[in-house]
């Protein structure tokens, strides 16, 4: 029996052996990987749909999935590529002053999927897809959203890059190995971090505990085997980009981003051009 998004999945699992996209796996942005903030935006982002349309089947007949999906996925391709390409400017620079590098990157990796699987997209969502990418740092870049799916796309990015993307490194783990004796620069290899890292948590919690040094704050960790490792708001994006990494860790990106619920409202009617 046909499927009515057989060509979806087809196209979706030849965009996810990419080299660019593979390559996120591999790239790291303020200690969480990028394939792991991507899947995060397409996760917060079919929240805030479910949220907003009240079901996935309502919101289907009034946004585009399919330029969802595929722009968040490629969103920060050039992440991985500027590095690759040993370009000066940052991912964020791109955005703003050089929008026009990520939107023939994005061109140029829909091509070549269209080419692997036999498909054609439509223009129009071709359009879409890129605008979702050049658009996704809203005020910080040069391009705002001016499309539903964009808009969508923005904030969830906005929302995982505020809550979910710091290292997980709290006070409490590196008292755990200054107890074992471990300097700082030690602890940084240890936790594949920066000393600035080490520094920050330990400042963050000797502030919210009220304590004026790193002994004093050893000394309350063994009496009580626990630290506050900063205010509210630190402490709810450590756990949550915690769990966030663990889930991604398990699962695999790759999979996570195949479960997608969007994915089973697409149909590959509106998506592709008949050949």
């Amino acid at each position: 029996m046909h499927k009515k998004n057989e060509k979806t999945r087809m196209f979706l699992d030849e965009l996810l052996k990419h080299p660019l996209v593979t390559q996120m796996e591999l790239v790291d942005d303020q200690g969480v990987k990028v394939s792991t903030h991507t899947y995060d935006v397409l996760d917060v982002t079919g929240n805030e749909i479910t949220r907003d349309f009240g079901s996935m089947r309502r919101a289907s007949t009034k946004i585009d999935f399919f330029a969802i999906v595929i722009g968040i996925i490629v969103h920060d391709l050039s992440k991985g590529s500027i590095r690759i390409n040993g370009e000066v400017m940052s991912h964020s620079q791109m955005m703003l002053k050089r929008p026009e590098y990520i939107m023939k990157e994005t061109e140029g990796v829909i091509s070549q999927v269209e080419e692997a699987t036999g498909l054609k997209i439509k223009p129009d969502i071709v359009k879409n897809i890129c605008h979702i990418v050049i658009s996704h740092h809203g005020r910080w870049g040069k391009v705002r959203p001016s499309t539903r799916e964009a808009s969508i796309v923005h904030k969830a990015d906005v929302y995982s890059a505020k809550y979910h993307r710091i290292n997980p490194i709290g006070a409490d783990d590196i008292l755990k190995l200054m107890i074992d004796g471990m300097n700082i620069d030690e602890i940084a290899e240890k936790l594949d971090c920066t000393t600035g890292i080490i520094k920050d948590r330990l400042k963050r919690s000797k502030q919210e505990m009220v304590l004026k040094n790193n002994k004093q704050l050893i000394a309350y960790y063994k009496k009580n085997n626990r630290i506050a490792i900063g205010d509210d708001f630190f402490t709810q994006r450590i756990k949550e980009t915690a769990l966030l990494i663990k889930a991604v860790e398990k699962k695999g990106f790759i999979r996570l981003i195949k479960e997608s619920p969007m994915i089973d409202f697409i149909d590959d009617r509106r998506v592709f051009e008949r050949r």
